[in-house]
């Protein structure tokens, strides 16, 4: 006979790769939850199974859990395991609004409840761990990046080969295609010409062997300019507006490639914009919803000021208002100025750190155990077409092409393992750096540089826009909670009765 009065629910289980995904650790999750369901008295109404990143949003599995709950409106809570589970992106948290949709999300092994209900310090503890979670995969992400750089400034491009060229396991270095690049250099060579457009180039690459690496059909001409404007050729690394000198051995000349560019008409990139405008970029117009932009004009005493204005204000925007820079500083300042986190809440967070920190321990060791499995896979791969290669069941080339893939995979896979170690530390620093930050933003502000005080803005405040002369915006959570804060006293006594 079914129990009365019982709580329903869903629950929502997730984790970061298909490879997890095939091992233990969702069904371990669901184990637990669902013991958890029936300790509890709750009825569990649905499962939702997710194998996908939470660093971004949009996860299909999510979404379909959230419209589930609003077409049901006797589910009234979310089970899952703990966190960063549910989101590790601040667009997804602010999805699950519990207050308003009346829910309660229980994070089975944290041991904790999060509702309408609970008090201040708790949801704040909350928030801070959503914080802390995007921080570290953004952390995640730096380290990796750092990892890559440090190859280009080596002369070493991260990642597949290009055309006309293999990746050499051994230093992780590149070495040349004694098949391709001869063909890769020919086309460069008829490129000059001007008697061939890229379309003739892929019917004439198809007639020398050239073949695209998957398909094995003629390049289209995409990859056909890709190749043709990538100077990585004559011995440039480019990368994200950077440029390396590679310890490859280029294949053309540099006066061949740049022969190359000028016959075909291939366009440079744009130039980066002469002035670093601080608040160019995150604000909106409040009146057309047009971006910000901003300009410089020289006064007759010779000096120059930074102006801001609606991009669309000399057309049909009645928002035609120009705004000082000085002007916009000071209502930031304002904001921060606003904001009063008391010592005592700043050593309750790194409590709130703390834990959040074992929790980041588990998904960092979990990871690093994925990721080794694919490695040793990657590994075995490459040994079974050695073989194959030995019993000549596949051609030399197919076995260098595939190959090189594997092995390319298995480089990024090193970086990534190496930064997921690296960034264990860096997480707990990074943490205790952003509530100090926080606690004093409105006296460091004006101490920054430009980048840190869109940094410090993007952490802080959403949704800037302008009206007339006047800068509004949101704040973030949980920094919301500690806006014109007066009554320290009965922020301690919540947090006392909650802890």
């Amino acid at each position: 006979m079914e129990i009365k009065n019982r709580k329903k629910a869903v629950i929502y289980v997730r984790v970061s790769s298909r490879e997890q995904e095939k091992g233990f650790s969702i069904p371990a999750q669901l184990r637990y939850l669902e013991e958890y369901a029936v300790k509890n008295n709750i009825k569990v109404a649905k499962i939702f199974k997710e194998a996908e990143t939470a660093k971004k949003a949009g996860r299909k599995q999510f979404g379909s859990m959230l419209d589930y709950i609003t077409e049901h409106d006797d589910i009234n809570i979310i089970l899952v395991e703990k966190t960063d589970r549910l989101y590790r992106n601040i667009k997804d948290w602010t999805k699950i609004d519990y207050e308003a949709m009346n829910l309660e999300i229980h994070l089975a092994k944290e041991g904790e409840i999060v509702s309408k209900e609970s008090g201040s310090s708790q949801k704040f503890m909350h928030g801070i761990k959503v914080l802390m979670a995007k921080n570290y995969v953004d952390n995640l992400s730096e380290e990796v990046r750092k990892g890559l750089d440090e190859k280009l400034r080596k002369g070493i491009l991260p990642g597949p080969a290009p055309m006309g060229y293999l990746n050499k396991r051994d230093d992780q270095t590149i070495i040349v295609d004694e098949k391709l690049a001869p063909l890769v250099k020919k086309g460069f060579e008829l490129a000059a010409t001007g008697n061939y457009t890229l379309s003739k180039l892929s019917k004439e690459w198809y007639k020398m062997g050239v073949r695209g690496p998957r398909s094995g059909k003629a390049i289209v001409k995409q990859q056909v300019s890709r190749i043709l404007n990538n100077p990585f050729y004559h011995g440039v690394i480019h990368r994200k507006g950077n440029h390396y000198k590679g310890i490859h051995e280029p294949l053309i000349t540099k006066e061949l490639f740049d022969t190359v560019q000028h016959v075909l008409g291939f366009t440079k990139r744009p130039s980066d914009c002469k002035y670093d405008f601080v608040f160019r970029g995150p604000m909106t117009c409040a009146h057309c919803g047009s971006h910000i932009t901003a300009e410089t004009k020289r006064k007759k005493s010779g000096k120059t000021y930074t102006y801001y204005h609606c991009t669309n204000g000399k057309k049909s925007c009645s928002n035609v208002k120009y705004i000082r820079e000085e002007k916009i500083e000071e209502q930031y300042l304002e904001a921060f100025k606003r904001i009063q986190l008391p010592q005592n809440i700043v050593e309750y967070t790194r409590e709130a750190l703390l834990s959040s920190h074992k929790e980041e321990k588990d998904f960092r060791d979990t990871k690093v155990k994925a990721l080794t499995t694919r490695y040793k896979k990657l590994e075995n791969y490459i040994d079974k077409l050695y073989e194959d290669k030995i019993e000549s069941v596949i051609e030399l080339h197919e076995w260098e092409k595939r190959t090189q893939t594997y092995k390319a995979e298995q480089d990024e896979i090193a970086v990534e393992i190496d930064a997921l170690r690296r960034s264990n530390t860096a997480y707990m620093m990074e943490g205790i750096k952003l509530m100090e930050i926080a606690n004093s933003a409105s006296e460091l502000f004006p101490l920054m540089d430009k980048a840190e005080k869109r940094e410090l803005i993007s952490l802080v405040l959403s949704n800037p826009v302008i009206e007339d002369a006047t800068v509004r915006y949101d704040y973030k959570k949980p920094f919301d909670m500690f806006v014109d804060l007066e009554d320290i006293e009965k922020w301690r006594r919540i947090r006392d009765s909650n802890s």
